[in-house]
């Protein structure tokens, strides 16, 4: 199903402000992060949720591999003045970029989806103010994508998180039925969607941003939920518990999913195994004690 572009009626004015306290604070010996997030969040989820322009970056180093950004859509439109409708962009040139200006902004809506290894891990839905030529040049012509931006021009966005939620949630962060994912999408899980909205901004660049993660298993599995491992058919490897998973993992997934009775199999060697190891540590506990009471007997 084809996402099309968000309401642009907003466009006569600037990025909302939010009115929620600092995300985080520091002085010279601490640093703390304070936010009222929902109660079943974990803290890698939270990691990424607090990335500040940078999630290619943290979603990167908690897979291992390289996050590419796909392209679904973008309206281009620019305010020739506060007195007429915007313009709708269709090439960007260069006049039209040295136009750029507090008076006369760029303003793109769009939409990406965040890959890895061919699977979405996230679509983000943004509006960009764009406010001078410099920036206009390397987002409009040189494609920068939002997150590459602030490390191109060597600025830190000041950050502001607007809200945090989970299930399913629409273009404007409204708690609906999300445009993000369709039931087709892989890994998709409605219910189970973990979602925030957040502003980036820094001179003459100004960004909102909605992000939807197609299902919490995916920090929780990993590579599993991102290579598509499964207990049985249907079943993603997120929906079970921890130790089942784990007993997965030692029966490896080369072959694919593993019978119920397999499954049942590794669970108890599971169980065995760690039984044993308990035993063990209490057997060389003892054998300790004894040489311990010997030395002292000996003296």
């Amino acid at each position: 199903m084809e996402s099309s572009p968000p309401s642009l009626t907003l466009l006569h004015s600037s990025l909302p402000k939010s009115k929620m306290p600092s995300f985080d604070s520091y002085n010279a010996k601490t640093t703390s992060i304070s936010y009222p997030w929902p109660q079943d969040v974990n803290g890698i989820e939270r990691i990424a949720l607090s990335a500040q322009g940078d999630l290619q970056r943290v979603l990167s180093a908690f897979f291992a591999r390289p996050i590419v950004i796909a392209l679904v859509y973008s309206t281009t439109m620019r305010q020739v003045s506060p007195t007429l409708p915007p313009e709708i962009i269709v090439q960007p040139t260069p006049s039209i970029i040295e136009s750029a200006s507090p008076t006369q902004p760029i303003i793109q809506t769009r939409q990406v989806h965040l890959q890895c290894a061919g699977k979405i891990v996230c679509t983000a839905t943004s509006t960009v103010r764009i406010t001078s030529p410099e920036v206009a040049h390397l987002f409009l012509q040189e494609k920068y994508a939002i997150g590459q931006m602030f490390r191109r021009l060597e600025k830190i966005p000041a950050f502001e998180l607007l809200s945090v939620g989970l299930g399913p949630v629409n273009e404007k962060g409204q708690q609906q039925p999300s445009l993000a994912f369709t039931p087709n999408t892989p890994g998709y899980s409605e219910a189970n969607q973990l979602w925030r909205k957040y502003t980036l901004t820094i001179p003459h660049f100004e960004c909102e941003i909605l992000e939807v993660f197609p299902s919490r298993d995916m920090f929780i599995s990993g590579e599993a939920w991102l290579t598509g491992a499964t207990i049985s058919k249907g079943t993603a490897i997120g929906d079970v518990s921890a130790r089942d998973r784990v007993a997965v993992l030692l029966t490896g997934m080369q072959n694919g999913p593993p019978s119920k009775s397999n499954q049942l199999a590794s669970i108890t060697f599971y169980q065995s195994l760690s039984l044993v190891l308990v035993l063990g540590f209490m057997l060389m506990l003892a054998f300790e004690v004894v040489m311990y009471h010997n030395r002292r007997v000996a003296c």
